[in-house]
């Protein structure tokens, strides 16, 4: 379902309730605190664009004065145990993933401070997130893989949202064969 503000969002988790069947909420956006704990009660997934939070931070200080502290509220969801997952909202936001989920660690694009930090995801989290809610990979997974130049954790602490941006991906393997391979993977 698609939701972005608070009452879209509850109106989408009451007919979840209401329908007795589970799926996700794309965007959600602004969600209610008493919402959040609904997600995982009910089994909805929130399908959130971290980009959206960058981007539009300006323009919800701007019309959602005074309820910017549950907007893109991606760290009270995940304490709320729901399950998170990343997409881009591709054309209007970056498909690259990697600058999901260095938006969503940093909630800032610019030279500005973090948008409402209180909503910042850690590095782990969020990685899992941008992999569908996947944390490690376990015999008989679908073998859709990226193999980068360093880990993740070393190129946040030494340059940090940008160097997640520019992440150097050598390859990418899907269902086990690469569909990119670059001249260090030869």
């Amino acid at each position: 379902m698609h939701a972005i503000g608070d009452r879209a969002t509850s109106v989408a988790l009451d007919g979840f309730a209401a329908a007795g069947c589970t799926g996700s909420i794309e965007h959600a956006q602004q969600v209610r605190p008493e919402d959040l704990p609904r997600f995982a009660e009910l089994g909805v997934v929130a399908s959130v664009q971290p980009r959206h939070a960058v981007d539009d931070r300006d323009a919800a200080d701007q019309h959602w004065a005074g309820t910017t502290g549950w907007a893109f509220p991606y760290r009270a969801l995940v304490d709320a145990v729901a399950q998170v997952v990343f997409g881009s909202d591709a054309p209007v936001a970056a498909l690259d993933p990697w600058d999901g989920v260095a938006s969503a660690v940093h909630r800032s694009l610019d030279h500005r401070d973090p948008w409402h930090p209180e909503h910042s995801l850690d590095l782990d989290v969020a990685l899992a997130a941008a992999a569908g809610g996947r944390r490690a990979v376990r015999v008989g997974d679908p073998a859709d893989l990226v193999v980068v130049a360093d880990p993740p954790s070393a190129v946040l602490a030494r340059a940090g949202a940008a160097g997640l941006r520019a992440t150097e991906v050598l390859g990418t393997l899907v269902a086990g064969c690469f569909t990119h391979r670059g001249a260090v993977l030869g």
